[in-house]
C-alpha cells in the first residue's frame, strides 16, 4: 500500500518522524493552530509545513510520537477516525464562501463528503493517495490542481470529472453519489489504485454518465491562480491571504495566526495550497496593519509573493534523497527578493527547486526549475521544465546562492 503519513502513521524522515495531519476544507481554528504550535514544540523540531493541499505536517518527531500528538491535539477538537485519518484528502478552495464570483459554496459539500469518507465500509481499502479537489468556480482556479475527483461548480451544476470522464450533476447530492462511487470503484480494484486504474465501464456507471470529457471539465485545466493580500471586500470585511516563505511554518508563526485570527479573523483562518493562510473576515481599515505585521513575524511581503512564487521540497538535510538544501535555498531567495525588490523580475514568475527528480514539491512546469539529484551535489538549470520532465539543462550549478537564482531569472 502506498505509504501516507498520518498522526499516527508516521514517515521516517532524515530529520525525524513526520506527521501529516489532514485538515479537510482547510479550516482551522486559533484554539486549533495554537495546538499544532505547541505539539511541533513539544514533541518535534517546531517546524510545520504547509502543504499543497493545504495540510500540516509536523516534522521532527521521534519515532514513537503519534500516540503522544493524537492525545495533545485530541484536546484541541482535532477528530481522528481510524482507518479514515490518512484518507481524508479534500482541498477545497480555501476563498468558498467568499469569493463573489464563485458559482456556488462547496463548503457544505466539502463537509458532507468528509462525513462519509469517515463511516464508508471501504474506507481502509481506498489508496492514502486518493484525493478529491472542490472549486466553487473562483477566481482562484484550484480545479487545476490535479486530483482522483475533482468537483467544480457551474452556472449549469456540478461537473464532476475523474480520469477524463466527466459527468454533470445537478445538485450537491448527486455531485456526492458520484464522488464516493469513484472513491468505492477505486478501493474496489486495489489499495494502491487511482482513478486511472478503474475500469473506464465501472468510471463510467459511478459517474453516472455515458458522456466523454463534458466542455467544463476541460475549463478545469487552467492554472491555479494564487492571490495574496486584502480581497473581496463585503460586508464591512475582507479576506487577507498571507503568503508563508516555502510553505514553511514554525511555532512562533503558527501562533502568530492564532493571535490575529482571534483579534481580527473571528477566531478561524483557512489554509491555501499555494502555501498561504487566509483570515476570512477582516475589518478593512486594519488590513495593512495586519500585513505589515505578518511580515515582521517572518511571512513573505505581497509585493514580493505576487512577483515571485516559490516552490521547494524539504531539502537536505530532512532528506535522505537530498544533497541540496532545497526548502532553505527558497527562503533565502525570498529573503533576499524582500531586502533587495529590485532583483525581483518584471512580471510574475514561478521559481522550483527541487533536490531530486521525484518533484514531491510538485509536478507542474515552472519559469525556472532548479534540479538536483540524489548521487551528486549541484544543480542543473532548466526552463519550463518540471522534476519529472525537465526537458534540456541551460545551465550547470556546482553551487547556489540566493543571488545567483535571481540572476538566472533576469537571464
Amino acid at each position: 500500500m502506498a505509504d501516507c503519513p498520518g498522526l499516527l502513521h508516521l514517515a521516517q524522515m532524515a530529520d525525524g518522524g513526520l506527521a501529516r495531519l489532514r485538515v479537510p476544507g482547510g479550516l482551522l481554528s486559533a484554539a486549533q493552530a495554537r495546538a499544532v504550535a505547541d505539539a511541533a514544540e513539544a514533541l518535534g523540531s517546531g517546524l510545520v509545513d504547509l502543504t499543497n493541499r493545504a495540510n500540516l505536517q509536523i516534522r521532527g518527531l521521534s519515532r514513537d510520537a503519534g500516540g503522544d500528538l493524537a492525545e495533545q491535539l485530541s484536546a484541541a477538537a482535532f477528530a481522528f477516525h481510524g482507518e479514515a485519518d490518512r484518507r481524508r484528502n479534500i482541498l477545497l478552495d480555501p476563498f468558498s464562501g467568499l469569493d463573489p464570483r464563485e458559482a456556488r459554496d462547496l463548503r457544505p459539500l466539502a463537509q458532507a463528503l468528509d462525513e462519509a469518507l469517515i463511516g464508508a465500509a471501504w474506507i481502509g481499502r481506498l489508496s492514502p493517495k486518493f484525493c478529491f479537489v472542490l472549486d466553487g468556480g473562483g477566481e482562484s482556479g484550484v480545479a487545476a490542481t490535479p486530483s482522483d475527483v475533482t468537483l467544480l461548480a457551474t452556472g449549469q451544476g456540478i461537473v464532476v470529472s475523474a480520469a477524463g470522464l466527466a459527468s454533470l450533476a445537478l445538485s450537491e447530492e448527486d455531485a456526492l453519489s458520484a464522488a464516493l462511487a469513484v472513491a468505492a470503484c477505486a478501493a474496489d480494484v486495489g489499495p494502491d489504485a487511482r482513478a486511472t486504474g478503474i475500469p473506464e465501464t465501472a468510471m463510467r456507471a459511478a459517474l453516472g454518465s455515458e458522456r466523454g470529457p463534458a466542455g467544463a471539465a476541460g475549463a478545469a485545466a487552467a492554472p491555479l491562480r494564487p492571490r495574496h493580500g486584502a480581497m473581496f471586500p463585503s460586508g464591512g470585511a475582507v479576506a487577507i491571504s498571507i503568503p508563508a516563505p516555502v510553505g514553511r511554518l514554525d511555532a512562533g508563526m503558527l501562533r502568530f495566526l492564532a493571535d490575529v485570527a482571534e483579534t481580527e479573523g473571528r477566531g478561524r483562518m483557512i489554509l491555501a495550497p499555494w502555501s498561504a493562510v487566509v483570515l476570512p473576515r477582516v475589518r478593512p481599515e486594519r488590513a495593512a496593519r495586519v500585513l505589515a505585521a505578518s511580515e515582521a513575524a517572518g511571512f513573505v511581503p505581497v509585493a514580493v509573493a505576487d512577483r515571485l512564487s516559490v516552490v521547494a521540497c524539504s531539502g537536505a538535510p530532512a532528506c535522505e534523497r537530498a544533497r541540496e538544501p532545497a526548502r532553505a535555498l527558497g527562503a533565502a531567495l525570498l529573503a533576499l527578493a524582500a531586502a533587495e525588490p529590485g532583483r525581483l523580475p518584471e512580471g510574475r514568475r514561478r521559481v522550483h527547486l527541487s533536490a531530486c527528480p521525484k518533484g514531491c514539491a510538485g509536478s507542474a512546469p515552472a519559469d525556472l526549475l532548479l534540479l538536483g539529484a540524489s548521487e551528486r551535489s549541484g544543480w542543473t538549470v532548466h526552463a519550463g521544465g518540471a522534476p519529472r520532465r525537465p526537458g534540456p539543462a541551460l545551465d550547470r550549478l556546482e553551487s547556489a546562492g540566493p543571488a545567483a537564482v535571481l540572476a538566472q531569472l533576469a537571464d
